[in-house]
């Protein structure tokens, strides 16, 4: 058991060895961490589109280490196994007219959690016998094919048991038990046993064509369960997580990694237009320039040589890159391309924002 003091050390001294430096469009970084808040090492998602699942377990082990200083590691494919069959559900139940992806944003993770539980990671690692990469894209085409047999012979139930048989012969089956340091817990079990609550982790955004401190339907491609997400002014946002931040929490971020002056391999989201507004960035929304491409985990914050302000966030490719898996993202960067986030409620102390629960 690692505590929560000694991941600090071990992160901060990850990022020092690497020399705190990235060279972008010419220019050389030099970062400074401000603060870095406990998190596990990153795990590579290898060529699934699951960073959602992988950012809010991320989340999640990080509130288990702010809460408790214990070291859990869950089980994002388990949490994915199971949202693929709510996906394979909902196709059948809307004739086709949903569609089976690997994609999707943090309320999902927080359906399955309500509804069927979670796991450790040594409990179900999610992959066949054999298998050393993450590769959901054969999966995918087959359970999607299945999900429209069972439309066409309108038989859920036996279509359903088949969609499970190839989820265990892909990503493995799920015990009924399984035992965690010395005890026997189900997946229900074990996720009570956490005492975390899904209903106390709330979803934002930030986008003008509807009203502010409202709450509505997220309209990118993967919100397919229609997840509702509280609305704010940008400034209201970046307020939010500097505060969550500043109080010792860590926030999941949702947004666009298509622009050319994100680089995971150098390990910097950078944004070479000042200022960013709520204008210009639902001007990048409306036309398709802002897309919901990634999740990953906001853990601390720093600054360059200059002075200028970044967050310090953890990704879901494995330890890659110039930064082992972690990645500096500008202040402007994060206003222009920056999506929705999730973070604990009571990060949330003094803004007076009558939210309800989270992606409901």
């Amino acid at each position: 058991m690692m505590t929560k003091q000694v991941f600090i050390l071990l992160l901060a001294v990850s990022l020092a060895a690497c020399g705190g430096q990235c060279k972008e469009a010419g220019a050389e970084h030099v970062f400074t961490i401000d603060t870095v808040h406990a998190c596990t090492p990153p795990l590579s998602q290898g060529r699934t589109s699951t960073c959602w699942a992988f950012a809010t377990a991320s989340l999640l082990e990080s509130e288990l280490l702010r809460l408790t200083g214990d070291t859990v590691r869950l089980s994002p494919m388990y949490v994915v196994r199971q949202k693929y069959l709510n996906q394979f559900e909902a196709y059948y139940y809307a004739c086709g007219g949903e569609d089976i992806r690997a994609g999707s944003l943090p309320h999902s993770f927080l359906r399955v959690w309500r509804e069927d539980g979670l796991m450790p990671r040594s409990a179900y690692i999610g992959a066949g016998k054999g298998v050393k990469q993450y590769d959901h894209r054969r999966l995918l085409r087959r359970l999607k094919l299945l999900a429209q047999q069972a439309v066409n012979h309108r038989d859920l139930p036996r279509y359903r048991r088949q969609a499970i048989e190839l989820l265990d012969r892909e990503m493995g089956a799920v015990p009924r038990t399984f035992t965690y340091r010395g005890r026997e817990y189900t997946p229900r079990s074990f996720a009570d046993s956490l005492r975390l609550c899904a209903d106390n982790y709330v979803l934002l955004t930030s986008f003008s064509h509807h009203p502010f401190y409202t709450s509505f339907v997220l309209e990118v491609p993967d919100n397919w369960e229609h997840g509702t997400f509280f609305n704010v002014p940008l400034d209201t946002l970046e307020r939010a997580v500097r505060q969550a931040l500043q109080e010792g929490y860590t926030v999941a971020w949702d947004g666009d990694v298509s622009e050319a002056s994100y680089d995971a391999g150098q390990g910097v989201a950078l944004w070479p237009h000042h200022p960013v507004t709520q204008e210009t960035r639902q001007q990048e929304f409306e036309q398709y320039t802002t897309t919901d491409d990634h999740m990953m985990h906001i853990v601390g914050t720093a600054h360059d040589e200059s002075g200028r302000f970044y967050y310090l966030l953890k990704n879901s490719y494995g330890r890659y890159g110039r930064y082992k898996g972690m990645l500096y993202m500008s202040e402007n960067y994060f206003r222009a391309k920056t999506v929705s986030i999730m973070l604990h409620r009571e990060a949330l102390a003094g803004f007076s924002l009558p939210i309800k629960n989270a992606g409901r």
